[in-house]
């Protein structure tokens, strides 16, 4: 029996959310889906509930979705309130969007294999951003495309190019997206960079020339590494959370 959220994102506050079509259905095979999925999203993430939680990035795959963001706890330091917020928001959201699906389909029933999956993402830089770079690298490890900046609906363009439209402008970088640098045009590189020196850890792009990472903010280290910041250590890359 799967745990409820609060024992399993009562520690840190940053989550990474999953969510599967039923019988591992294509529910998001065209745009139009995948684009009503994010308004969805975007249109049930309330002022109430942003006082909450943020949402960080997303990554849509034809049969199942991505989401991280971190949850805000209260005076007291609790997250009950904000967990429960999360509960609410995925629940409008997908029960909006399988209306909808089934009305555009004709057909009827469960939309969603389950319940969503959320995990707990450790609370140091190299998890929380391993975790982003994990759904963003997604559509690459499932042989969709060869690198993120050739997949359309996900978070990559955003943190990489600073591409802007009516869905990624619901989205709050991380504080460690932040931290990279000055200005955006810098923020973007080192996003690339890392997310890189990630699939190159991975194996998944050995043919594109070695992106070094050192130079980053605070003291650089060799490529496949991540670099020190002021405020934490960048452990070395691993593969992200869930599926």
């Amino acid at each position: 029996m799967r745990k409820p959220r609060l024992e399993t994102i009562s520690t840190t506050g940053t989550f990474h959310k999953m969510w599967r079509g039923h019988n591992r259905e294509r529910v998001f095979a065209d745009d139009v889906d995948k684009r009503a999925y994010l308004t969805d999203l975007a249109r049930c993430l309330t002022e109430n509930l942003r006082r909450l939680l943020v949402w960080h990035a997303y990554c849509l795959m034809d049969n199942h979705t991505h989401e991280n963001g971190q949850l805000e706890p209260d005076a007291q330091g609790d997250l009950t309130e904000a967990i429960r917020a999360l509960g609410d928001w995925m629940r409008n959201a997908h029960s909006r969007f399988g209306q909808q699906y089934n009305r555009r389909h004709d057909r009827q029933g469960k939309v969603a294999y389950d319940r969503p999956k959320t995990t707990e993402v450790k609370n140091t830089i190299a998890d929380r951003q391993r975790a982003i770079f994990y759904a963003d690298v997604n559509p690459v490890r499932a042989g969709m495309v060869k690198h993120p900046s050739q997949y359309r609906f996900s978070s990559y363009r955003f943190y990489a190019f600073g591409e802007a439209d009516e869905l990624t402008r619901h989205l709050t970088p991380p504080d460690w997206y932040v931290e990279l640098g000055q200005t955006p045009e810098v923020r973007q590189m080192w996003y690339r960079r890392l997310c890189d020196a990630y699939m190159r850890e991975l194996g998944l792009i050995d043919d594109a020339p070695l992106v070094e990472v050192s130079g980053a903010p605070g003291t650089g280290v060799t490529a496949g590494a991540y670099p020190e910041t002021p405020s934490a250590a960048w452990g070395e890359i691993r593969a992200g959370p869930g599926n």
